[in-house]
C-alpha cells in the first residue's frame, strides 16, 4: 500500500505539536499549583533597609504587606505608592526576592526644625515638608515668627511669607553644619532676623543674606567670647563689614 510521504510528515508534525502543547499545559498547571496552592511562594520575611527614625514594624505596617500572602499577589507599585504617603519616607524601592522574601529600601526625611503652633510644635524637614506635630520640640532648632493657620502631615508647610521660611531653614542648615548651639531663630521682623544663642546672648543677622559668611564670622566671635568667659550681650552681623559685639542690648 502506497503512503504519501507528505501526508505522513504532516501527521507526525501534528502529533508533535499536540505533544508540545500538552507538555506546556502540564507545566502551566504544575506551576500554578506550586505558586498558588503551596506555601513555597508565600511571603515569610520582609527586610527593611535605610531606616533610622522609623522602625521596621512601622514600615512593614505602612506597606500593607501581609506575611503569608502569595508573593506574586503583592503589587510592588502599589506598595511603593503606599509607603511614599508616609511623611517620613522620601524615597522607596520595593523588590521581590524569590521565593518568599520582600525587600524594602527607603530614604527617610530628616527632622530639621520645630515651628511653634497653638501650644505645640510642627516638625519639618530641610525643605519645609511637615513630618509630625509634638507637644515638645525635642532637640530641634525652633523657628519663631512664621505665620500660618493650618498644616497637614506629609505636605509642605504653607506660610504667609515663604521667603522667611526659606532663609530660616538656610540658617538652620549652616548652624547644624558648624555645630553652633542655639535656643531659637526669630524671623518675625523681615529685616532683622535674630538668633538666640542663650537666654542672655543673641545674634542679629539682618535679612539673612550671605548667611554662610556671616555664620563663619559668628563662629569665630563665639570662640573669642568663650575664651574671655563672656556669656551675655548682642552680636551684630546684620550688615556687610566687620561684625560688632556689645555687652547689653
Amino acid at each position: 500500500m502506497y503512503i504519501n510521504q507528505s501526508v505522513l510528515d504532516k501527521k507526525v508534525k501534528r502529533k508533535k505539536k499536540k505533544l508540545v502543547l500538552f507538555v506546556m499545559l502540564l507545566c502551566c498547571i504544575i506551576s500554578f499549583i506550586i505558586i498558588f496552592k503551596t506555601d513555597l511562594f508565600c511571603i515569610k520575611t520582609v527586610e527593611v533597609s535605610g531606616n533610622v527614625l522609623l522602625s521596621q514594624e512601622e514600615i512593614i505596617h505602612a506597606s500593607g504587606i501581609t506575611l503569608g500572602n502569595q508573593i506574586y499577589k503583592e503589587k510592588i507599585k502599589n506598595v511603593e505608592i503606599g509607603l511614599t504617603q508616609h511623611p517620613y519616607i522620601k524615597f522607596v524601592e520595593v523588590k521581590r526576592k524569590l521565593p518568599n522574601k520582600i525587600l524594602i529600601q527607603i530614604e527617610e526625611r530628616t527632622e530639621a526644625a520645630a515651628i511653634p503652633f497653638m501650644g505645640a510644635y510642627v516638625f519639618i524637614d530641610e525643605n519645609g515638608m511637615i513630618l509630625k506635630s509634638e507637644l515638645d520640640s525635642g532637640n530641634l532648632k525652633i523657628i519663631q515668627g512664621l505665620e500660618f493657620d493650618h498644616f497637614m502631615e506629609g505636605e509642605p508647610l504653607e506660610v504667609k511669607d515663604p521667603e522667611k521660611l526659606r532663609k530660616a531653614l538656610e540658617i538652620v542648615k549652616y548652624i547644624d553644619r558648624m555645630e553652633i548651639s542655639i535656643k531659637n531663630i526669630d524671623v518675625s521682623q523681615s529685616k532683622n532676623y535674630v538668633i538666640r544663642l542663650t537666654d542672655t546672648l543673641i545674634c542679629r543677622v539682618g535679612e539673612g543674606n550671605n548667611i554662610d559668611y556671616k555664620l563663619r564670622a559668628l563662629e569665630k566671635i563665639l570662640l573669642d567670647l568663650k575664651s574671655k568667659d563672656i556669656t551675655r550681650g548682642v552680636i551684630d552681623i546684620s550688615y556687610d563689614g566687620n561684625p560688632t559685639y556689645r555687652p547689653v542690648d
